[in-house]
């Protein structure tokens, strides 16, 4: 059966148009919807790469001697704001790294320079009294002439030996065993305190772990450095704190001014012409009573004595079996 639409092929061809634009435009709806983000994309990526490409530019220019302090950050949470934040964190450590190798460097430039002063002034010393008995052989006094070589040989050595020391003071010491620091500073302080009263308050059994010739060392240079400046009385002190010994070794000489408590446990240091050459060391003697100190975990500052003059405060861990 055959049936006819009268006046509806108009209508069809219609329908079929609207069909075709339907889907025409749903393709093309579905076209933007893929080609949209990949264009975003494109546009993110670009925006992104030039920001790393100017990060780069800009490390180019500091590794080439630009004085800038570090890279732009654009700011946000993205991934290249943050790259930016580490890279200047990095520039930064490394800066301060730089800085720090500076400082040691000039450090050990002034160290050489300090002791190679220190050393020339006896030998140039030396080297003149030899040069004038020499040209004057009739008038030399053989005596004096060794008296004063022997001054100067024993100055040379001194210095020789303390920077020896010191440059191994930077590690643990070699021995480590126990030490009886009460008989220690007994010991010490009768051999090295003379034409001085004498004040000692030492508790007994005061043991530390240490090598012995470093302690012995470093006792000695604080006595000594109190026998110096002391006007007539020096006195000691050892006893337990917590768990540490603590030694004072005080006088009543003109003290040392706040400002240089931390200076004078300096290479070289010397504060006025009370700690010249002629009444002191070479201004060693300090510096290596704290590098002993510290070697062995402990500290050694100075402060005012309550007598007038300097006050310097020695800690170190007792032995573990001596411990409260």
């Amino acid at each position: 059966m055959t049936v006819t639409f009268c006046g509806g092929t108009g209508r069809v061809r219609a329908l079929a148009g609207r069909l075709r634009r339907i889907r025409a435009g749903r393709v093309a709806d579905a076209l933007l919807i893929l080609v949209l983000p990949a264009v975003n994309g494109l546009r993110m990526s670009d925006r992104s790469l030039r920001a790393v490409a100017s990060i780069r530019l800009e490390l180019d220019a500091i590794n080439l001697g630009d004085a800038r302090t570090g890279v732009v950050e654009t700011g946000g949470g993205g991934e290249v704001a943050r790259l930016a934040r580490a890279v200047n964190r990095t520039l930064e450590r490394l800066r301060e790294a730089d800085d720090r190798a500076e400082r040691a460097r000039q450090r050990q430039r002034q160290f050489a320079s300090d002791a190679s002063h220190e050393l020339c002034t006896p030998i140039a010393a030396l080297r003149t009294r030899l040069e004038e008995a020499q040209l004057h052989p009739d008038e030399t006094d053989l005596d004096d002439l060794l008296g004063h070589t022997l001054r100067d040989l024993d100055r040379v050595q001194g210095i020789v030996t303390d920077l020896l020391l010191l440059t191994r003071l930077g590690t643990a010491p070699r021995i480590a065993e126990r030490v009886n620091l009460t008989a220690l500073v007994r010991s010490e302080a009768a051999r090295q305190v003379d034409g001085h009263d004498l004040c000692l308050r030492i508790e007994p059994g005061v043991t530390v772990e240490g090598d012995p010739e470093q302690i012995i060392r470093m006792l000695g240079n604080l006595l000594d450095n109190a026998r110096r400046h002391a006007v007539r009385t020096i006195r000691i002190r050892l006893r337990r704190a917590e768990d540490g010994a603590e030694l004072t070794v005080a006088d009543d000489g003109e003290g040392v001014p706040p400002a240089d408590r931390e200076r004078i446990f300096q290479h070289f240091a010397r504060l006025d012409a009370a700690r010249s050459r002629d009444r002191g060391g070479a201004g060693l003697g300090l510096a290596v009573a704290r590098g002993i100190a510290s070697a062995h975990q402990g500290t050694l500052h100075v402060e005012e004595s309550v007598y007038g003059g300097a006050c310097f405060v020695l800690r170190m861990p007792l032995s573990p079996g001596h411990r409260a």
